[in-house]
């Protein structure tokens, strides 16, 4: 039997992210078609692959990440990704693996071929998938990732030469034709207008017959971008953010950076188009390499289209009450989550207290609502305990608050059905349960108690008839 891979190395910035947050998601739809999208490297990215390819002396945060943090410590990473492949990888479904770690930390032909080493002893034929995106749109995305990773770069685009492998994609696609020959490298452009329905998910899985989008289950976008700004807090928070109290600062950074990713979303800073085309310029040489390889015809290789940028650069500074009006908004949504936190473990005591006292269940209830009176479930707790004590109309209009509060959660519109129904409201039930499945058309629960409300509107006309 032919055991199969298909190894996406990225590169960075051209939506792996997205694609890896969907294979994972997706991980039982793959198996149904022959596929499996393995965890012993990395659950969602698999940077284990670079981690165990790497060279043992460069100190790096993803050997950290598995057990490889000196040296020393590398050959037993290594046996233990090895162990872990082998109980993994059996059967004769076809692997896919992602990481577009692959690009940016396998960086010497040895690297490379350690990697290609490691899978033989898994694999008889491995494939590679690749996309690559114009130079000056990766190193403008990278800017933001910076900030995000904790850094303050002094200028939106780096000063890289043109030989740098990161950028320089004949050099890089050499070290992986080298590795793995060049019939098994397949390049694709990451460009809107060249991907199945402008996507790098749908892309994929077209490009390698892997199924139709619809089959699978959705995801969203990750690695939003940030306005500036988002951007210029970043820049101006990070020196800051180190470990406090015990908490790593990566940990502090990913909470800002959430928040920022939610609240602050939008375009970051630019440069002056006559900087980004000169910065893309670097590598036109490489680009043309690249085509004549994989694109015999395509010149050039990328779309020169220049005019998403200014003519001048944005500035990258942003008024200090800005800044301080984003540090508020954090703190804010900071302290709404804490009480939404805070509130849901007074529903665990109060379901707790109501095994042996009820009365005792609803008066926790009811002191969390003098302390959060905006929190939705604990309306929705109380109308059930309500019920339960046979107060139907009390239970009506805590239903009836929960909707209001959260007016978008199926489940409360369908128990403010059933409270309705109990409270002899057949009417009032069935418009609460069509709320519901108006949300979730879905949800069975409501559809039967939908169907029950509708029969007993109908016994009593034909009563009254």
């Amino acid at each position: 039997m032919t055991r199969k891979a298909i190894l996406q190395i990225g590169t960075e910035k051209t939506g792996t992210t997205s694609l890896q947050t969907f294979l994972a998601a997706n991980r039982d739809r793959l198996a149904e078609r022959g596929y499996l999208y393995p965890r012993f490297c990395g659950a969602l990215n698999h940077t284990g692959l670079a981690a165990y390819a790497m060279d043992a002396d460069r100190p790096d945060e993803l050997k950290a990440a598995f057990g490889g943090e000196t040296p020393e410590a590398v050959p037993q990473m290594r046996a233990r990704l090895h162990r872990m492949a082998e109980a993994e990888l059996t059967g004769g479904r076809t692997a896919i693996f992602c990481s577009e770690h692959c690009h940016s930390r396998l960086v010497s032909p040895d690297e490379v071929r350690r990697l290609r080493d490691f899978l033989s002893e898994f694999f008889d034929e491995i494939e590679i998938s690749v996309y690559l995106r114009r130079q000056d749109r990766v190193a403008l995305s990278l800017y933001s990732t910076r900030l995000k990773s904790g850094l303050a770069p002094d200028r939106v685009l780096e000063k890289a030469p043109a030989d740098r492998l990161y950028y320089n994609y004949d050099r890089f696609l050499a070290l992986w034709e080298d590795a793995f020959g060049a019939e098994a490298i397949s390049v694709r452009l990451f460009e809107p207008g060249l991907l199945a329905n402008g996507s790098v998910v749908d892309d994929f899985l077209t490009c390698w017959g892997i199924g139709e989008i619809g089959d699978f289950h959705s995801v969203p976008n990750e690695n939003g971008s940030i306005s500036v700004a988002a951007q210029a807090f970043l820049r101006q928070i990070n020196p800051h953010l180190t470990a406090q109290a015990g908490r790593p600062g990566t940990r502090l950074r990913g909470i800002v950076v959430t928040a920022l990713e939610r609240t602050y979303a939008g375009r970051g800073v630019r440069p002056a188009r006559d900087e980004a085309r000169a910065f893309y310029e670097r590598f036109r040489a490489a680009n043309e390499r690249v085509a004549e390889r994989y694109f015999p015809g395509r010149d050039p290789l990328f779309s020169e289209d220049f005019t998403a940028y200014p003519e001048i650069a944005d500035s990258r500074e942003t008024a200090p009450e800005e800044i301080v009006g984003i540090a508020a908004k954090i703190l804010n949504g900071a302290a709404v989550r804490i009480d939404a936190l805070e509130a849901e473990i007074c529903i665990r005591e109060a379901a707790v207290a109501w095994r042996d006292d009820p009365q005792s269940a609803l008066g926790v209830v009811r002191a969390a609502l003098t302390r959060f009176p905006e929190h939705a479930g604990l309306y929705r707790t109380l109308g059930e305990y309500l019920l339960r004590l046979e107060q139907p109309p009390a239970a009506v209009a805590a239903a009836e608050t929960a909707c209001a509060r959260s007016p978008a959660n199926w489940e409360f519109q369908h128990f403010l059905g059933i409270a309705r129904a109990a409270a002899g409201d057949d009417v009032g039930a069935a418009r609460a349960q069509k709320a519901a499945l108006e949300i979730n058309p879905a949800y069975e629960g409501a559809q039967m108690a939908l169907a029950a409300a509708q029969a007993r509107l109908e016994t009593k006309a034909r009563r009254h008839a």
